[in-house]
């Protein structure tokens, strides 16, 4: 349907050219200035020939801030978490948890449901942080009530393959390494009120006996339950405290908890002395050891300490101060010097905040410290190429840091010549000390036993401050050989940076036959036998993969970056091995794979599948999935038991509404694929048509089909009226509500052919013969319904599905043949129809069970859209007589327990808590439209615009600073912190607050992108690392357009016009997902000459050669002038058009794509990212020309960010540019992106 009736545009405030005055600046650049308008000022212009920009004036904007001297108690970082793509947290309302420990490895699962609380789709963002020395082995995800595997496949086809299956409206989820052990991924759809079950699993190395088995629940929310379990297999195992307070048993530690927020995290300690032990199965063999040998002291001398200021450090910020002042206290104490120190803060950039004696460093410092706040990006690399350019006599280094590198490179061939530039300048050793919950201690390991004189250690910050102390000032034994005799392979081969007595795992390749001896080989030989304990290859064999994958990647990164096809090879075999072994590494993902085609897409073959590992009742199981069957248990049904029991298996399967249900059937895709019938449900609502009929008609589903045939209206569209047999009255030969004995389980009849009224099958009351008894009845009593949909809509539906009502009931006569009462059910109707949830509000009913079947069928229940896309709560009472089948010695069971009636009290309560809670927060949502009507912005972004629109930047960087320290995660924030620090005259803080997001989220490429495009107009103090996050963009992302022009743009401002050249050939030769990008061929060949032009004006002697570059693509050299205006957005799946009026009152967008005066429209991209582009060929005719960007179709994603970029070329090879960043936060909303009044 024409999209031509667009709702009431939502106006921003304008960037008008009269605010707006040119000065002339050095370089030849061209820069704007004016007054803030709205988010959308300090537009930059640049000539053809880009030296580099003059940097904004900098007015530090931040104020001053102080640090406690004490612990704060400072809020840690979640360790999972689910947000929506806009930054909208879903509700964690149930953690599950198994884990074994044979050391040194371990395993656990996570059973983690999240509630959405919207009342719309949207797509999530999953993270889990991994502790330490963790590789994920499962990912499944909760489909239609059956668990979906995902299977590792290589990372970017993953990318593009969930792309893919996100535009058919399939339910895919794609996890993937984000950085260090901080895993992401996305996940889609999640429906309204919906809960969202995900199921994740991980192995880990246990490699210190220092350090217990810890389940990381410290900086969760309060959760309705917590449910954790973890076996501790040893040999002789004595118990295993937990620093919960739970119950211990022999091999096995419980936690049950309701309504329960983690102040710590769960730690499972084993009893047994430090000593060399190892795992063994076959030929696979692990070994914990420790070398020896003397730790001579050390003098500290001159210590520069490079201190992380990161955003990713934002979290408990004052405590790693606090920490950084306690070491070198400690230091000073154990050493008895006064040593010289300098401390520099780094992150994009860095700072020295103090240079003199230890002794020196106080509070001041720390609060200087602290004023900086953590921001921007983590460049390690170039942190330290700038302390060897300026050493100041240092001979230590110490690092303070997580070793997370987001700029710059992260390769350790990069830290190996930043290592052998610091050795130049005089430092002979570096250490580290890794502090927080994300961390990459291998980046940090490299860094420390690089090429200097000396090598370091890596320490945890949680070990005591003695401990630190001594290790810094204690040498560290020389690089050590390790060899297994026998062994075809062992890793690690060599030992660096270790202390005496510091611990490791040493994997090989050993027959079977063979001891496992381990020898290290140094300055001394050490030969130890390592007695081991037979365990089952499951847990072993994937430490021992990735052991093999982690030496691969370590080989590649090593390799200079310039060496592409000996890192190509690498990375080739680190996929196979990932792959096949179902260990993710760097460059794979676990994908949810839903059909047959989707596997052969990757040529995963389903008979070869690789088994999946899970928790059994005694340690670790696997799963075979070539031979089991289709319902895949999960963490939740594993080992459900009391506490204090031992491990044993469910006494029973799960139970379902619909039985066909709980044999892994999905009645959706049958209706999809059943032909007449299917469509006839579809569209009448016909029950017996519909697979859910087919449920009842098989086996033991003996389940009251005359539901399918019978009805109170004839011809009701939502009715069950299928085959025209309507009224309560003789039907059939038969009077009454009659059923055919189909089934056999006993509910209705005696025997076979005969009874009261005889009819056709077994029963008593049969169908189609005589008059039978009456059977048992489910009657719908009157429901209370608050929303917008009609209650005869509801109704009826109701009525469609009550043959799974009655089979609920009939379950419950199974049990007691005098079962009765009456049951309400209380659920919510989603925008898009779906009930994401459905619970028993009321019951009179003995068995508790009858009422949670109810509710479960319910919640697959699908009705009509409420208008305006609300939600709708029904109340929705049944009542239920057992008709005349109960026997005359029939006993009631008895009353229900106080327990089972305080059970029934307490959910009707959290119901009605929760309905408080909708109403409050839709009431919430109406009062904040009806305050920022007539803007694009909502919340608190709307009250920063709102003051730069006043002209008050100062409070605007106020308000956005408390914002962002309430919430150091919040995309937006960090947008208007540093929107506000430009307007404040702050270039340096606005390019770290636009840093911070690329620190918070380096492996997405939609965000690198926004992020270049708000540096790019920071000139010097942004231009560096825009061009550095537009290639880590492409190379993340190669299949977005857009990632191809803003690199090779930025690369042209920054004069590499040969670079830019090839970059931008890269983007314009290769194809992208068909049906994706309309028009974007075009822009990308007209992006190529453009810049060739720009590079023939700079360097008229490649003229020959571009143009045969150019002759062989088909692409031509411009020679008239043009003006472009290149739209992109960086959300994926919705719709923003591009709105152009000009002067005369012309107006060109999706469906009038020219203008009179000139220029066109290519294309409407309606999936996503864009790019949108609008070309005047030849000199504007019609200023001034106003543009818009409409934010036509949401969709899932939240909130709408990209960039207008003027590209204005002389047609001699001159380009100028201005950029345009932009933010939409509303539905159907527009933005204003100003005006174009005369030529750049």
């Amino acid at each position: 349907m024409p999209r031509l009736d667009r709702r009431a545009r939502a106006t921003a405030h304008s960037l008008k050219s009269k605010d707006m005055s040119f000065r002339t600046c050095r370089n030849g650049l061209a820069v704007k200035s004016g007054a803030a308008a709205a988010l959308a000022s300090l537009a930059l212009a640049c000539t053809a020939n880009p030296g580099k920009p003059e940097a904004t004036a900098t007015t530090m904007a931040l104020p001053s801030k102080g640090v406690k001297l004490t612990d704060d108690g400072a809020t840690r970082r979640s360790p999972v978490s689910l947000t929506a793509s806009d930054g909208t947290g879903l509700k964690l309302v149930s953690f599950k948890a198994r884990g074994v420990v044979e050391e040194p490895l371990a395993f656990t699962e996570l059973h983690l449901v999240f509630e959405n609380p919207n009342d719309r789709q949207i797509e999530g963002r999953f993270e889990i942080d991994m502790p330490p020395g963790a590789a994920i082995s499962r990912f499944a995800m909760k489909i239609h009530d059956r668990w979906q595997e995902g299977e590792v496949v290589e990372r970017q086809a993953a990318r593009v393959a969930y792309e893919d299956f996100l535009h058919k409206r399939q339910d895919p989820a794609l996890l993937e390494n984000k950085a260090g052990n901080s895993f992401s991924a996305r996940v889609f759809p999640i429906g309204p009120r919906e809960r969202k079950e995900l199921i994740v699993s991980y192995s880990q190395e246990l490699p210190s006996s220092a350090e217990p088995y810890r389940l990381m629940l410290r900086g969760l929310p309060e959760l309705d339950e917590l449910d954790a379990s973890v076996i501790l297999r040893e040999p002789g195992g004595a118990a295993a405290p937990t620093n919960l307070g739970g119950a211990a048993v022999k091999t096995s530690v419980i936690e049950i908890k309701k309504k329960y927020l983690p102040e710590r995290d769960l730690e499972v300690r084993s009893d047994r002395p430090a000593m060399v032990m190892g795992l063994r199965h076959d030929n696979l063999v692990v070994a914990r050891v420790a070398p020896v040998g003397d730790m001579p002291a050390v003098p500290i001398g001159a210590l520069t300490v490079l201190f992380d200021t990161s955003a990713s450090r934002a979290l408990g910020f004052e405590r790693q101060l606090r920490r950084l002042a306690d070491v070198l206290k400690s230091m000073r104490e154990q050493t008895g010097d006064d040593f010289p120190l300098r401390v520099v803060c780094f992150d994009q950039a860095t700072e020295k905040v103090y240079d003199g004696p230890v002794s020196g460093f106080g509070q001041a410092q720390l609060e200087r410290i602290a004023s900086r706040r953590a921001l921007g990006a983590s460049d390690l690399a170039g942190a330290l190429a700038s302390l060897a350019a300026d050493a100041g006599g240092s001979r230590r280094l110490l690092v303070f840091s997580d070793g997370i590198t987001t700029a710059g490179s992260a390769e350790h061939a990069a830290l190996r010549h930043a290592s052998k530039a610091l050795a130049a300048a005089g430092f002979e050793r570096a250490d580290a000390i890794v502090d927080g919950g994300i961390q990459d201690t291998a980046t940090l390991k490299a860094l420390t036993t690089a090429d200097l004189p000396s090598d370091g250690v890596v320490m945890d910050a949680r070990l005591p401050l003695e401990t630190i102390a001594h290790k810094l000032g204690s040498a560290t034994l020389p690089a050590m050989k390790v060899t297994v005799p026998g062994a075809a392979w062992v890793w690690p081969d060599t030992i660096e940076g270790a202390q005496p007595g510091d611990e490791m795992l040493v994997y090989a390749d050993l027959p079977a036959e063979a001891a496992m001896r381990v020898v290290i080989e140094g300055q001394d030989r050490i030969e130890a036998e390592v007695p081991t304990t037979a365990v089952e290859r499951p847990l072993l064999e994937r430490a021992w993969v990735r052991a093999q994958v982690e030496r691969l990647q370590a080989q590649r990164s090593s390799l200079p970056e310039a060496d592409t096809a000996a890192r190509a090879g690498l990375q080739k075999t680190i996929v196979e091995l990932s792959t096949k072994y179902r260990v993710l590494s760097d460059f794979t993902a676990l994908l949810v794979l839903e059909s047959e085609w989707d596997y052969q897409r990757f040529n995963i073959d389903r008979n070869a599948l690789v088994d999946i590992l899970t928790v059994g009742a005694t340690g670790v199981e696997r799963y075979n999935r070539k031979s089991a069957p289709a319902k895949l248990p999960d963490a939740g049904t594993l080992v459900r038991r009391e506490p204090r029991e031992e491990f044993k298996a469910p006494a029973e399967p799960q139970r379902d509404a619909i039985p066909m249900m709980a044999r892994n059937f999905d009645p959706e895709m049958a209706q999809r694929q059943a032909g007449i019938l299917g469509v006839m449900s579809q569209e009448a609502g016909h029950f017996l048509a519909s697979p859910y009929g087919g449920a009842f008609a098989v086996g033991n589903d003996d389940a009251d089909v005359w539901g399918g045939l019978t009805g109170t209206e004839v011809g009701e569209a939502y009715g069950v009226g299928g085959l025209g047999l309507v009224g309560t009255g003789r039907g059939g030969g038969g009077t009454g509500e009659g059923t055919i004995g189909l089934g056999n389980t006993g509910l209705i009849g005696k025997g076979g052919g005969g009874g009261a009224g005889s009819g056709y099958g077994r029963g008593a009351g049969a169908g189609f013969g005589g008059r039978g008894m009456r059977v048992p009845t489910v009657r719908q009593a009157k429901a209370e319904v608050q929303g917008a949909l009609d209650k005869d809509i509801i109704r009826r539906i109701v009525r469609a599905h009550i043959n799974e009502i009655r089979y609920c009931y009939n379950q419950a006569l199974a049990r007691d043949p005098g079962a009765k009462g009456r049951v309400a059910i209380q659920f919510v109707i989603g925008g898009t129809g779906k009930v994401p949830t459905a619970v028993v509000a009321e019951s009179t009913m003995r068995d508790a069970a009858v009422g949670s079947c109810m509710a479960q069928a319910v919640r697959r229940w699908t009705f009509p859209k409420p208008q305006g896309g609300g939600s709708v709560t029904v109340t929705y009472p049944f009542v239920l007589e057992p008709g005349g089948n109960v026997p005359a010695d029939y006993t009631p069971p008895p009353p229900p327990t106080p327990e089972e009636l305080a059970r029934q009290r307490a959910e009707e309560e959290a119901w009605q808590t929760r309905m408080r809670e909708q109403e409050a927060q839709r009431l919430a949502e109406q009062q904040e439209a009806e305050r920022t009507a007539n803007s694009p912005y909502t919340g608190k972004f709307f009250d920063v615009a709102k003051k730069l629109r006043d002209k008050d930047a100062r409070g605007a960087v106020a308000l956005a600073l408390e914002w962002h320290e309430q919430d150091p995660g919040d995309v937006l924030a960090l947008i208007a912190l540093g929107e506000a620090a430009e307007t404040a005259g702050d270039a340096n803080t606005a390019a770290r607050a636009y840093g911070s997001i690329i620190d918070l989220f380096p492996s997405r490429a939609d965000l690198r992108r926004y992020v270049g495009a708000r540096l790019e107009r920071l000139g010097e103090a942004g231009s560096t690392l825009a061009v550095d996050t537009f290639a880590k963009a492409v190379e993340s992302r190669p299949d977005h357009p857009s990632s191809h022009r803003l690199y090779a743009y930025a690369l042209l401002k920054a004069g590499k016009h040969k670079e830019a050249f090839e970059a931008i050939k890269a983007g314009a030769t290769r194809t992208y997902p068909w049906g994706r990008f309309a028009g974007v061929d075009q822009i990308l060949r007209e992006d190529l000459g453009l810049i060739a032009a720009a590079w023939i004006k700079a360097d008229p002697s490649v003229a020959f050669t571009v143009r045969a570059t150019l002759d062989g693509l088909n692409v031509a050299l411009p020679s008239k002038p043009s003006t472009r205006f290149v739209i992109n957005w960086e959300t994926d799946a919705n719709d923003v058009d591009f709105h152009v009026h000009d002067g005369r009152k012309d107006h060109a967008f999706y469906a009038q794509k020219r203008l009179p005066s000139g220029g066109q429209l290519y294309a409407d991209v309606t999936t996503g990212y864009g790019p949108e582009c609008f070309t005047i060929e030849g000199e504007p005719q019609a200023f001034p020309y106003k543009l818009e960007a409409h934010y036509f179709s949401r969709g899932p994603m939240g909130y709408g960010m990209g960039k207008l970029q003027i590209v204005q070329h002389d047609g001699k090879g001159a380009l100028k540019f201005e950029e345009r960043p932009f933010v939409i936060m509303k539905d159907r909303a527009y933005v204003d992106l100003g005006t174009f009044d005369k030529p750049l």
